[in-house]
C-alpha cells in the first residue's frame, strides 16, 4: 500500500507546517521588537510629540512583513534560487498600503516626493560609505559568484524592497509619531532614523531564527547593517526621496560580485 515515507496524515504534516511558520514569525517579530523596545521607550520619553498609536502601527507592520516574508513559495518561483516573492510582496504591501490608507500616500514615503535642491552632493559621499562596508568585507576574504538570476536579483529588488519598507512607511510613521528634534549635514532626523535601523538590522544579521526554531541575537552581525541603515536613514531625510537609497543600497549589494569577478580576471 502507498502512503507518506513520513508515517505521517496529510492533516498532521499541515498543522507542523503551519505550527513551524507561527512560531517562526513569532521569535523573529518578538525578538525584533524586542531589541527596538529600549529605544521606543526612550523616544517616547524624550520626545514632544507621542503618538502611540503610529508606534504601535508600526510594531504591527513589523509583525505583517515577518508573516509575508516566511510564507511559503508559491510553485512557480520554488526554482529560483533568491527570495523573489518575499521581495516583491514587501515592494507591493507598502505601496498599497500607502495608496488607500487615510493620510498616507506614496509622497510620504518618498515614492513620488521631488528631490530637495542639493541632493547630489551629500548622496555621493553616502554612497561610497555604504559602499566601503562591503568592501572591508571583501578585502578580509569575502567572495560571491552570481548567476544571472542572482545579477537581476542584486540590481533591483533588495534595495526597492527594504528601502521602500524601512525608509519609506517606518521611518516616516516613526517621524510622525517622535518627531525629528535633530539636524545633521542639512537633514532633520529623529528617533524615527534610529529605531529603524535596530528594526533594519534586525531583519538582516541581528536576529537568527534555525530550522529547529532555536533564536538567538547576534551583535556582530548587526554591525554592517545598523550602519548602512543610518547613512540610507539619513540620505532620504537629506533629499525627501527614497531612490538615491533605493539605488545606493542595489549598488552596495554588487560590491563584493563585482570585485569578485574583477580579482578573477586580473
Amino acid at each position: 500500500m502507498g502512503g507518506d515515507p513520513s508515517g505521517l496524515h496529510p492533516f498532521t504534516m499541515e498543522h507542523a507546517v503551519l505550527r513551524t511558520y507561527l512560531v517562526s514569525v513569532g521569535l523573529e517579530s518578538g525578538l525584533m521588537l524586542l531589541c527596538a523596545l529600549p529605544f521606543v521607550l526612550v523616544a517616547l520619553w524624550r520626545s514632544r510629540t507621542r503618538g502611540w498609536g503610529l508606534v504601535v502601527l508600526v510594531g504591527s507592520l513589523v509583525i505583517l512583513e515577518n508573516a509575508i516574508s516566511e510564507l511559503p513559495s508559491v510553485s512557480w518561483l520554488q526554482h529560483l534560487h533568491w527570495h523573489w516573492q518575499a521581495t516583491i510582496l514587501t515592494t507591493a504591501w507598502p505601496l498599497l498600503l500607502a495608496s488607500l490608507a487615510p493620510g498616507l500616500s506614496l509622497a510620504f514615503i518618498g515614492v513620488t516626493s521631488r528631490l530637495k535642491p542639493g541632493w547630489v552632493k551629500p548622496a555621493i559621499p553616502a554612497l561610497l560609505i555604504a559602499a566601503a562596508v562591503p568592501a572591508a568585507v571583501f578585502i578580509h576574504g569575502s567572495r560571491v559568484n552570481l548567476t544571472g538570476e542572482g545579477w537581476a536579483y542584486l540590481l533591483v529588488m533588495p534595495g526597492l524592497a527594504e528601502e521602500l519598507l524601512y525608509r519609506g512607511l517606518y521611518q516616516s510613521l516613526l517621524n510622525r509619531a517622535l518627531g525629528r528634534c535633530w539636524k545633521l549635514g542639512g537633514a532633520e532626523f529623529g528617533w524615527g532614523l534610529l529605531i529603524t535601523s535596530v528594526l533594519f538590522a534586525g531583519s538582516n544579521g541581528l536576529i537568527a531564527v534555525d530550522s529547529r526554531l532555536h533564536a538567538r541575537i547576534v551583535l556582530p552581525a548587526a554591525i554592517a547593517p545598523f550602519i548602512a541603515s543610518l547613512v540610507s536613514g539619513w540620505v532620504r531625510e537629506r533629499t525627501d526621496s527614497i531612490w538615491p537609497s533605493v539605488v545606493g543600497h542595489n549598488l552596495s549589494n554588487i560590491v563584493i560580485p563585482v570585485a569578485t569577478l574583477v580579482a578573477r580576471f586580473m
